[in-house]
């Protein structure tokens, strides 16, 4: 079972046999009301007892501070009270496997997300991707301001520019002068995570990444509070 809550979007889903049954809905504000009955409705759609799960992956950011921590809460809260493992995953990278699926994006393809932060920054990240369903995270997340990050742009050796270069996310929309910064092969301003998407990036994982409930920990990078280790929500 995957869920987030990190930008306006509330999603969940749930991996089952290789199958995905998942919901999505655009509803800034209505994180906490929504979050668990779209969870509910997920597992009776796969005819699936919250008993039967055996890991909670949840959205860990960055995002909005408050809606991370709903995320956090709520998987680390199912976990506890199952006694399963979690797993955060991502949002950027949920972004950047959506591209991966919709493109049937091949090697020689780099995706640049950018989520909206806010205070005239944003999240962003890049990842190559692998070929098949698999990416890299080239660097590290971060948040900078859009100047910051078309300067590095501008800056790229000649050797990447034979790279197919795609732009997905919030902070696209956002700032128009990171769409006009660079000759994107495909751009997708108003993309937001799906559970669709994290739950592919979740069944990469081995199992030695799974985590106990209490360690269950939101990824902000403002303020040097990237990780809070064990650190027990709710």
């Amino acid at each position: 079972m995957f869920i987030d809550s990190a930008t306006e979007a509330c999603t969940a889903g749930l991996w089952l046999d290789g199958e995905i049954i998942s919901r999505f809905e655009l509803a800034p504000r209505a994180h906490t009301r929504l979050l668990l009955p779209m969870v509910q409705a997920v597992l009776a759609e796969a005819g699936v007892d919250l008993s039967q799960l055996d890991l909670i992956a949840f959205g860990r950011g960055p995002g909005s501070f408050t809606g991370v921590r709903i995320a956090t809460a709520c998987a680390q809260g199912i976990a506890m009270g199952l006694d399963i493992p979690v797993l955060g995953v991502s949002t950027l990278a949920t972004l950047a496997q959506a591209q991966i699926a919709s493109l049937k994006t091949a090697e020689r393809r780099l995706i640049h997300v950018a989520l909206d932060a806010r205070m005239g920054e944003v999240y962003h990240a890049t990842y190559r991707a692998l070929g098949g369903e698999a990416l890299a995270l080239i660097g590290s997340e971060r948040v900078l301001k859009p100047a910051a990050l078309m300067a590095e742009w501008h800056a790229l050796p000649s050797a990447v520019s034979t790279d197919q270069h795609i732009a997905t996310g919030s902070g696209f929309g956002r700032y128009d002068e990171l769409i006009q910064a660079q000759a994107w092969c495909h751009v997708a301003p108003d993309a937001l995570p799906c559970a669709r998407y994290a739950l592919i990036l979740a069944a990469q994982q081995p199992r030695d990444q799974w985590l106990p409930p209490e360690q269950a920990a939101p990824v902000y990078l403002r303020d040097n509070v990237a990780e809070v280790k064990g650190a027990k929500l709710g």
